[in-house]
């Protein structure tokens, strides 16, 4: 089934592996952090999108004027090169193209700002190495990021109810972490918030799904949860 959420400089969606169902669309409203303000998607057709072989590293793909630039070479873009391409963070001033990150559990982040879109692979050892910040420090080098004006959204992730991590997190991000007896939870929205903030993205400006895929594991892939070999696709594109 592919969600869709409809702007006017952008196209916003996820893929999930499941029947369409219509009863679920609600579920997959995305909430701004100030909250004022609320987005329901709809229905769509399914479309091409591509994506990255994620390595829970912290390279970046960029997509400019038809050509994929990665690790230091420069490639002819085709979506035919989907999922080959190792890398975790992706960004695109190319119209019509759209761009995805595939999760089972992290965090996929797509953006938008001033006529760049782009999509970012967050998980534990990802946000350990400051994936979020070195992929808008690229973006804002290259494509002049303003701050005040971009868009980012945390699609459906593993929340803090249910991302039970080990002591050593304490150690890196204490900050982010929930303590229930014995037991630790990492709170992956919440860190990815504090980096945004920390560039001067405004809250107004921050949207998340609420959606935790482990709770949801009936509709949406977790590894944590069954060791699914599905997974979400997100995606973002500019429209023409």
């Amino acid at each position: 089934m592919v969600i869709s959420y409809n702007f006017e400089n952008f196209d916003l969606g996820v893929s999930i592996p499941t029947t369409d169902n219509s009863k679920l669309v609600d579920e997959f409203q995305l909430i701004n952090l100030d909250m004022s303000s609320v987005i329901t998607p709809t229905i769509s057709q399914k479309q091409e999108v591509f994506t990255l072989k994620q390595v829970h590293g912290t390279d970046v793909v960029i997509i400019s004027e038809g050509k994929i630039y990665h690790d230091g070479n420069a490639l002819n873009f085709s979506y035919s090169l989907d999922h080959s391409l190792e890398a975790d963070g992706i960004i695109t001033n190319d119209r019509n193209i759209r761009v995805g990150i595939r999760t089972a559990d992290c965090a996929p982040v797509m953006f938008y700002f001033d006529g760049v879109v782009g999509g970012i692979h967050c998980g534990w050892r990802g946000l350990k190495s400051r994936i979020v910040k070195k992929t808008v420090s690229l973006a804002r080098d290259k494509f002049q990021f303003n701050q005040e004006r971009a868009k980012f959204f945390i699609l459906p992730c593993i929340h803090v109810c249910c991302y039970e991590v080990g002591s050593e997190f304490l150690e890196w991000a204490s900050d982010f972490c929930l303590r229930r007896g014995d037991k630790i939870y990492f709170d992956i929205p919440r860190f990815i918030i504090s980096e945004l903030k920390e560039f001067g993205v405004i809250e107004e400006n921050i949207y998340y799904s609420p959606l935790c895929t482990s709770c949801y594991s009936n509709v949406l892939p977790s590894y944590r949860a069954n060791k699914t070999e599905d997974r979400i696709v997100s995606f973002i594109s500019l429209k023409s």
